[in-house]
């Protein structure tokens, strides 16, 4: 096998690493402080909820999750909860039981209590969807003090819980934000415009258990930032917000606002986004995220004897934009380097703040040291424009623009990218993502009568599943069916020449050597004691790898806890992630 492909299947490998980290069944495990095993403690029978004991004497469970990554987080609660589970209703997407099968940590019980309704196919809300979310909110309102009521979030929650609110019904409310995204608009805006439409999002379906004895929401992020209120539109939400932009802006900045009915746009106006009671009895927690799968990927890596480092967790904004920025990281990479620019040079284009330029850049000096080719790793969800009629998304049209960069530019004949989605569905299509490098478009040209006038026709008609899938049998197309888990996407970019040094010749083979075992050793040990333990692990890497961010804590957004006790939570996660 050539180098070439070794190194695109180790970039397949380190993904399906990652995710397989943020699986239901790794982040709800007892190493992260979860067991839903009821333990009898004195005259209390407990369950543990990120460390916190729960009595469930006397109560009775119930479960309910809308999302690409519920049905194994249900899975893990039936299991656990056993008898003590008395109902259950999971809004799952289309063909995802079917697609779970070979996984066992996916399956439910043949006796189970849980209807599971299977809808929102290219995570478009459908009457199926719409069913599971009625049957939802009818029985969260039917709960009492006896009562404890689960409620289980994912990407791709907003799709699969669809409730317009009159006088909007599901057509217009699909049309709309279809030509939201079709116009370009961020998930943020997407998420806002469906939370002002819905009945349900907004923190109204915890409003409406707000007379169980408790409503505790398990989350696994898919939204940049950790935005409680955006994951999944926020249903069980419940604090009033100014910092997001209102609906009639986003609209009108699409131009969208003027072509509404007159009623639609005085619902809008005069209704709020978010609810602004108080509700004493929600709970909410994230349990991972996108810096769990960066943490596994960089640990990896260095397995596969790469030099990684996290550059972003919060990667966002246009495609076009952010092709420039990885071409200006990897060539300011190769400038620094030759000394043609300076660092303080390079820090002024780099676009992921100051504490991610500076791990990189100490992390170029391990690649001095170690020999050994840099990785990087980024993870976030950018945007698309559509402007043709093809078949494709973000990730494998990121792939196929930065492929056709890495052809045009000779500096960049050696870089290797990968971009993939986490929940394994890119856009409207059955591939993950794809595999980008100058190669991709070398095959192309070699087949039959393609030339560049075709390979830009591809690009223009937004048709990278058909150029990925057409060129040397989808070779290049990453496909892995639905994973069961949904963390956003993931980016990496390997150069794989290394970036060397003129010093690095006269490093000394006893530090090389130490620098190795001190990144073997500490890999292993994350690796054996699970993605818990990945930030404490990577950060004694200190000869090898830049500290990452690291797992993130899961928060507790009890709203009998004063803002300010909030706010201090949510500016820790944002410096983290600075």
């Amino acid at each position: 096998m050539s180098g070439s492909k070794i190194h695109l299947q180790n970039l397949k490998q380190i993904f399906l690493e990652a995710v397989k980290a943020v699986r239901p069944s790794s982040l709800l495990s007892v190493k992260n402080n979860f067991n839903f095993q009821p333990t009898q403690i004195g005259e209390e029978l407990c369950i543990k909820v990120d460390g916190k004991l729960w009595n469930i004497k006397n109560k009775r469970c119930h479960v309910v999750g809308f999302g690409k990554a519920v049905l194994g987080m249900a899975a893990v609660l039936e299991k656990a909860l056993h008898q003590h589970l008395v109902s259950g209703i999971l809004s799952i997407p289309k063909g995802a039981s079917e697609q779970s099968q070979s996984q066992a940590d996916m399956q439910l019980s043949s006796d189970t209590v849980f209807r599971v309704y299977e809808g929102a196919e290219h995570n478009q809300p459908d009457e199926t969807a719409l069913q599971a979310a009625l049957e939802i909110k009818h029985l969260a309102k039917s709960l009492g003090q006896d009562d404890i009521l689960f409620v289980l979030i994912s990407g791709g929650g907003s799709a699969l819980l669809p409730m317009p609110r009159r006088p909007v019904d599901l057509k217009k409310k699909m049309s709309l934000v279809l030509e939201l995204s079709n116009r370009g608009a961020s998930i943020k805006e997407l998420n806002i415009v469906r939370i002002a439409l819905s009945d349900i999002k907004g923190g109204r379906l915890a409003l409406a258990a707000s007379r169980a004895h408790a409503v505790v929401s398990l989350i696994i992020s898919d939204i940049v930032g950790d935005s409680i209120e955006l994951i999944a539109s926020g249903p069980t939400f419940s604090k009033t917000i100014s910092k997001h932009p209102k609906p009639k802006e986003i609209l009108r900045r699409y131009s969208l606002w003027d072509s509404l009915d007159k009623d639609i746009q005085k619902m809008l106006k005069e209704t709020p986004v978010f609810i602004s009671q108080e509700i004493k009895n929600n709970h909410v927690h994230i349990i991972g995220d996108n810096r769990v799968a960066t943490v596994a990927a960089q640990l990896q890596a260095i397995i596969f004897n790469y030099t990684p480092c996290i550059i972003s967790t919060t990667v966002q904004g246009n495609l076009d934009n952010l092709v420039k920025q990885y071409c200006d990281i990897l060539k300011g990479l190769y400038q620094v380097n030759a000394n043609i620019i300076t660092q303080a040079e390079f820090q002024k284009t780099f676009p992921f703040g100051e504490g991610h330029f500076q791990k990189l850049m100490i992390t170029l000096k391990m690649c001095f040291t170690r020999r050994k080719p840099l990785l990087l790793i980024a993870g976030g969800e950018p945007t698309v424009k559509v402007k043709g009629s093809g078949l494709g998304g973000r990730n494998q049209e990121l792939s196929l623009r930065l492929s056709k960069r890495f052809f045009e530019d000779p500096q960049l004949r050696n870089i290797f990218f990968l971009s993939a989605g986490t929940d394994g569905i890119d856009g409207p299509t059955d591939a993950a993502g794809a595999l980008g490098c100058h190669n991709v478009i070398q095959d192309f040209l070699d087949q039959n009568d393609n030339d560049l006038e075709k390979l830009q026709t591809y690009l223009e008609e937004n048709d990278s599943y058909n150029f990925y899938k057409n060129l040397n049998n989808g070779e290049y197309q990453i496909t892995t069916g639905h994973t069961g888990t949904n963390v956003m996407d993931l980016h990496f970019l390997l150069l794989s020449d290394r970036v060397k040094s003129a010093a690095a010749a006269d490093a000394d083979a006893d530090v090389e050597a130490e620098a190795d075992a001190a990144a073997a050793s500490a890999a292993a040990a994350a690796v054996g004691g699970g993605c818990q333990n990945a930030s404490s692990n990577v950060r004694q890497m200190s000869l090898t790898v830049a500290q990452p961010v690291g797992h993130p804590a899961s928060y507790d957004y009890n709203n009998t806890n004063n803002s300010n006790n909030n706010n201090n939570n949510n500016k820790k996660i944002n410096k983290e992630k600075q």
